[in-house]
């Protein structure tokens, strides 16, 4: 995933192909069968993403896919009821870049698709920690799309060392990685919702980055969960007892490769 002036949900530069299926909690929001943005399954019916990602109408999350191009058995593949953006979503500086997805169903817990915890609370990820990204982004500043889920492992920099590059726009509920020198590391066009994962749960959600994918000149940034965990959690608990809220959004979508 790279941005530009600033990048919107772009694809992973030094990048594998991850083992199939072995990242059972990622979501693919797609509009016309293509991949257009990321997500992560949080419970059986839920899935987090970016609120940049949803400016247009989804058509369906696939869950348990690899190879999009080539559906095996093992996908499940939902419509979206519900589309919930934070309320104080700023598009222009990307503070609160966070929405939730209730499916139409439940998912059905197999090896294959089930969900990623989410952070502890009051918890924090400090440089050094062992973080990866993953999605179906471009693989490159080039366009260059992906055969299959593909992964990197990043690095976690300091909020200082983050503003340092993004003007002190980087604010305590973001995370920034980016990794000096060369093969660069991150995210490109067509990854953003999906999930920093550090620890075994999903710590970041991918927001925003630079003009080049992967361009430690210009870290990448992802929303820091553990800011939002309240909100989430009551968002959870409040859908299985209480009618919809009037707040609540139906289903716009995932924007892929924006530059400002």
């Amino acid at each position: 995933i790279i941005f530009g002036g600033r990048n919107f949900g772009a694809s992973l530069v030094f990048c594998h192909e991850a083992k199939a299926h072995s990242r059972p909690y990622m979501a693919s929001l797609e509009i016309s069968g293509e991949n257009t943005c990321g997500g992560t399954l949080i419970n059986r019916k839920w899935v987090l993403t970016a609120a940049h990602c949803m400016e247009n109408t989804v058509v369906r999350v696939v869950l348990g896919g690899h190879n999009l191009h080539d559906p095996d058995r093992f996908m499940q593949m939902f419509r979206i009821q519900e589309s919930i953006r934070h309320p104080e979503y700023n598009p222009l500086t990307f503070q609160n870049d966070i929405q939730l997805l209730k499916l139409n169903d439940s998912v059905t817990i197999t090896p294959y698709v089930k969900p990623l915890k989410i952070p502890n609370a009051n918890s924090d990820v400090v440089p050094g920690t062992p973080c990866s990204v993953a999605g179906w982004g471009y693989i490159s500043d080039f366009g260059a799309e992906p055969k299959a889920l593909m992964e990197t492992e990043v690095d976690v920099i300091t909020r200082e060392t983050c503003n340092a590059s993004w003007n002190g726009n980087i604010v305590e509920s973001m995370l920034c990685t980016a990794t000096p020198g060369k093969p660069v590391k991150g995210f490109c066009s067509g990854d953003s919702g999906g999930p920093l994962v550090c620890r075994n749960r999903v710590e970041g959600v991918v927001s925003f980055s630079g003009f080049r994918c992967g361009d430690p000149v210009s870290p990448d940034v992802y929303t820091r969960v553990e800011s939002f965990l309240s909100w989430i959690v009551d968002f959870l608990e409040f859908y299985p007892r209480s009618p919809m809220p009037s707040t609540i959004t139906i289903p716009n979508s995932c924007v892929s490769s924006l530059h400002r």
